[in-house]
Formats: structure tokens, C-alpha cells, sequence
């Protein structure tokens, strides 16, 4: 059986990109971070399918900084044109979720600069546009874990 390219879960890891290799390769999904305060201190994860042909098999990546305690931010997060479907993202967005709250975090957020694709999986995973105005502003979006 083939594997289905459109995003299929069947076969994908969800892990912290560490190594240099990995982490070269996913910029090449996700271009740099345009947020002001960005310090580089980002972790990045991704899906990886094990069932693809090519080395990589890179479907999906986010980066995500702890911006204060209790808190983290998404950074960026990018699908694979060959996994072009809202399941991956979901998945990957999830993944991240789950990982912070294991982690002790209490709230992602994600910038309100994100494009239209990225904010549509965001809200079908429960992220809501922040009303209260605080420091970062209205239009932030957050998902409380």
C-alpha cells in the first residue's frame, strides 16, 4: 500500500529537532522569525514520515519559544507542499500543545502575523483570538493548555 501524500498520520513521528541536518532542513519549510523580540533560544519539532521516499521525510514544522513562565509562543509552523492538507498541521499543533504541557506551560500563543492556512489550523485545534489587551496586544492568538 502506498502512502497517502495528502497527510495521512499513519507513519509519522512526532520529535524535537536537534541536529543541524534537521534543523537546516526544516528552515527550508520555515523561513526565518519575524517576531521583534525573537532570540533564537526557538525549539523546533517536527513530523517526520517514516514511510517516504525521499531522506528527509520532513511533513511538518513548528518552532516555539518560552517567551516567559508559564508561557510559550508559536513562533512559525509550516506543512510540506507534498503533505498539503490541514491534518498534518493539526497533528503537528497538537503534538507541540501536548509537549508544553508536559512541560509545565500554561498557554500557547501564536502572533496575529500568521497567514490565513496557519490561522485556519490553529482555530480547528481551539486557538482563540485574544480580546484582553495585554502586553503583546489584541489579535494574539491563544490557546490556554
Amino acid at each position: 500500500m502506498a502512502p497517502d501524500p495528502r497527510g495521512s498520520p499513519a507513519g509519522m513521528i512526532f520529535r524535537r529537532l536537534d541536529a543541524d541536518g534537521d534543523r537546516r532542513r526544516a528552515a527550508r519549510l520555515l523561513p526565518g522569525c519575524a517576531l521583534d523580540d525573537h532570540d533564537g533560544t526557538c525549539a523546533w519539532y517536527g513530523l517526520c514520515d517514516l514511510t517516504a521516499a525521499e531522506a528527509t521525510g520532513l511533513a511538518a514544522v513548528a518552532r516555539v519559544r518560552c517567551a516567559e513562565p508559564g508561557t510559550a509562543r508559536l513562533c512559525g509552523l509550516a506543512v510540506s507542499t507534498a503533505y498539503d492538507g490541514p491534518r498534518v498541521g493539526r497533528r503537528l499543533v497538537r503534538e507541540v500543545a501536548d509537549r508544553m504541557r508536559a512541560s509545565g506551560i500554561e498557554e500557547l500563543s501564536a502572533p496575529p502575523a500568521l497567514d490565513h492556512g496557519v490561522v485556519t489550523v490553529l482555530a480547528q485545534v481551539g486557538f482563540t483570538v485574544s480580546e484582553q489587551p495585554q502586553e503583546r496586544g489584541r489579535g494574539w492568538l491563544r490557546l490556554p493548555l
